[in-house]
C-alpha cells in the first residue's frame, strides 16, 4: 500500500477530537472504534456521568478494596503519583471542592448559568497516601472521603494513549489534538498556535511555532470562569488550599515529553506567579517547557522550549 494522508475529526469529552498523519495502513476502518474509545474513556473516567466507574468509586466506602476497570487503575496512578510529586499542588481529590464552587456539571452545561452559589466547604489537607494501589488486581483502597476528579490529566491521558494506538496501527508523522491537548511524532514540522487567552478573542493565536514531536497542553484561568456567589471563580484549584487559585498569570502552555505530563504542569503554572513560573519549572521539571501570559499581556517564554519547538513563525 501507497503512503496515504489520514485525517479524522470527532466530538468527544465536550471537544473536538482530530487526529492526522500519514501512513501505509488504512486507518479509515478504525474510526468506529476511536470513537468507541473515547466514548467508553468518558463512561470510565468522568465524575459528571453518575454511572461511570469514577462515580461508582467515589461512592464506595474508606478503608475497603476496591477492584477498579484497568483504564481507571492506570490513570489514578498516574495522577496520584502526579500529585506526590508537585507536593500535592496538582491535586486530584478535589471533587467536592470543585462541586463546593459550583462546578457539578460538564462546563458547557453550566457556564451561562447566573444563580450559582459556592456551598459551604472546609478543606480538609490532603494525606500523606490518600489513596492505596493493589496493581495485581487492580485494587484501591480509599484511605479518607475524598472526591477523586481527573479533569487536570485525563485529556492529555487520552491523547497519549490514543497516539500510541493509532502509532502501533502505521500512523507516521501524527497529530492527536484534543481541544488544545496535543501530541506530536515524525519528522513532519506541524504548526501549532496558542489561542489569545481572552474568551472574546480566542479565534485569534498570540503566537505561532512549529514542532516534530512532544506533548502540548494549554490551561486558562478566563475561559473556564464563572460566577459564583458575587465572585468570579475558575475551575483550576490549588491543590494546597483547595480553592480557586490566587495569580497574575492567566494563560500557561506547557510542553513535555507527554500529554498528560503537560497537562498536569500547564495548571500548577497557573498557581504561580509569573515571576516565580518558570523558576519552579526549571527546578521541578527540568525538561519541560512553557510560554506565559500574564493578566497585563506580558508573555514570557522558558529557554526549555528549545526542546520541542524547531521554530516560532509568529
Amino acid at each position: 500500500m501507497l503512503m496515504q494522508d489520514y485525517y479524522f475529526q470527532c466530538k468527544a469529552m465536550d471537544t473536538l477530537i482530530e487526529i492526522a498523519g500519514t501512513g501505509k495502513i488504512d486507518l479509515f476502518e478504525w474510526e468506529q472504534e476511536i470513537k468507541k474509545w473515547f466514548e467508553q474513556f468518558e463512561n470510565i473516567c468522568s465524575r459528571f456521568r453518575p454511572n461511570s466507574e469514577l462515580s461508582l468509586l467515589n461512592n464506595q466506602p474508606t478503608d475497603t478494596v476496591v477492584q477498579v476497570e484497568p483504564t481507571l487503575y492506570q490513570i489514578l496512578k498516574k495522577a496520584t503519583d502526579f500529585a506526590t510529586q508537585t507536593d500535592f499542588y496538582f491535586n486530584p481529590f478535589l471533587g467536592t471542592a470543585l462541586k463546593a464552587y459550583g462546578y457539578k456539571e460538564s462546563f458547557n452545561k453550566m457556564k451561562d448559568k447566573s444563580n450559582i452559589e459556592i456551598a459551604p466547604y472546609q478543606y480538609e489537607r490532603y494525606m500523606d497516601e490518600p489513596i492505596s494501589f493493589l496493581p495485581v488486581v487492580n485494587g484501591v483502597i480509599k484511605k479518607a472521603d475524598y472526591e477523586i476528579d481527573l479533569g487536570g490529566i485525563a485529556k492529555g491521558w487520552s491523547v497519549d494513549k490514543v497516539a500510541s494506538i493509532v502509532k502501533e496501527l502505521g500512523l507516521e508523522n501524527g497529530i492527536v489534538n484534543a481541544g488544545g491537548d496535543i501530541f506530536v511524532w515524525g519528522e513532519e514540522e506541524r504548526t501549532i498556535g496558542v489561542q489569545h487567552p481572552a474568551p472574546e478573542l480566542s479565534n485569534k493565536d498570540i503566537i505561532q511555532f512549529k514542532m516534530q514531536n512532544g506533548g502540548i497542553a494549554t490551561s486558562n484561568t478566563l475561559y473556564r470562569s464563572w460566577n459564583a456567589s458575587g465572585k468570579r471563580v475558575h475551575h483550576i484549584l490549588n491543590g494546597k488550599e483547595g480553592s480557586p487559585s490566587q495569580s497574575d498569570i492567566v494563560q500557561a502552555t506547557a510542553f513535555s515529553s507527554t500529554t498528560a505530563e503537560a497537562d498536569v504542569v500547564a495548571k500548577i503554572l497557573c498557581m504561580h506567579n509569573f515571576k516565580e513560573a518558570i523558576p519552579w519549572l526549571t527546578k521541578h521539571f527540568p525538561h519541560a517547557g512553557c510560554i506565559l501570559v500574564k493578566n497585563d499581556g506580558q508573555v514570557a517564554i522558558s529557554q526549555s522550549v528549545k526542546k520541542y519547538v524547531t521554530r516560532m513563525v509568529m
